[in-house]
């Protein structure tokens, strides 16, 4: 039996906030399970990017896969660093699926897939978002994916937990920015914290959130600021991912 760790994650092109988000989950997925891990992206558009702006190559999942098969590894354990069960995630499944003729693979669940990763993710904000006089607004990526309802009930769990002044929105999806700015305007708390809920902090959060979405609020009379921290940075998310992939490594 010969394993690997293979870590799926949507990609970025920042290399600073790869540093502290991506590799540093795939860190601590290989320091505890003491497996060679190795990365690989589902974002095309980043692979190409960073191949052309850096020189650098990182695998697509079926090259990736092919390359292990190759080299004899016969036990392969997918973690997909992706936020929720959606369109990327599916594009990795499919890619999965066509190796599994060949190989043992099992697959860790995204980070929130059931009920007990709501209440997870609830708790180690609930340690961080303490100032009641201010109002946290998370930014998600959304999509047109059935699985873009996480957004709204995460919602709900966050006011279902005593955190009125928490609220979730998404760049491409549903809560958008219009519905979350009307619903901040029925508080009289004028405070904002911008936050993505986002694994890296790249793109979106560097420019959707830090510039349109800010403008956007401080036009509606809010004070804004932005806390430009990839969930990966969290370690207690890094730790939902880890046990997620003991659930299937053991």
């Amino acid at each position: 039996m010969k394993k690997a760790i293979l870590v799926i994650s949507f990609g970025t092109s920042y290399p600073d906030t790869l540093e502290k988000t991506i590799a540093a989950v795939e860190n601590r997925i290989r320091n505890e399970f003491k497996t060679e891990v190795f990365r690989t992206f589902t974002s095309g558009m980043i692979i190409k990017k960073l191949g052309e702006q850096s020189g650098i190559h990182v695998d697509t999942v079926t090259e990736a896969l092919d390359k292990l098969y190759s080299r004899g590894y016969t036990d392969i354990f997918c973690v997909p660093t992706h936020i929720m069960n959606g369109a990327e995630y599916d594009k990795a499944c499919k890619m999965i699926d066509g190796f599994k003729d060949k190989m043992n693979i099992s697959v860790s669940r995204p980070l929130i897939s059931i009920t007990e990763d709501y209440f997870e993710i609830v708790n180690i904000f609930k340690k961080r978002l303490t100032d009641k006089n201010r109002l946290y607004i998370f930014m998600g990526h959304g999509s047109e994916h059935f699985a873009n309802s996480l957004y709204s009930a995460l919602d709900y769990h966050f006011k279902d937990a005593g955190m009125s002044n928490v609220y979730v929105g998404t760049v491409e999806g549903f809560p958008d920015l219009d519905t979350v700015i009307k619903q901040a305007k029925r508080r009289s708390i004028k405070s904002v914290t911008l936050l993505p809920l986002m694994l890296v902090c790249g793109d979106h959060a560097q420019n959707d959130m830090a510039v349109e979405w800010k403008k956007a609020f401080e036009d509606n009379g809010f004070d804004v600021d932005c806390s430009l921290a990839g969930l990966g940075e969290t370690d207690e998310i890094q730790e939902m991912y880890c046990e997620h992939l003991r659930n299937v490594f053991y």
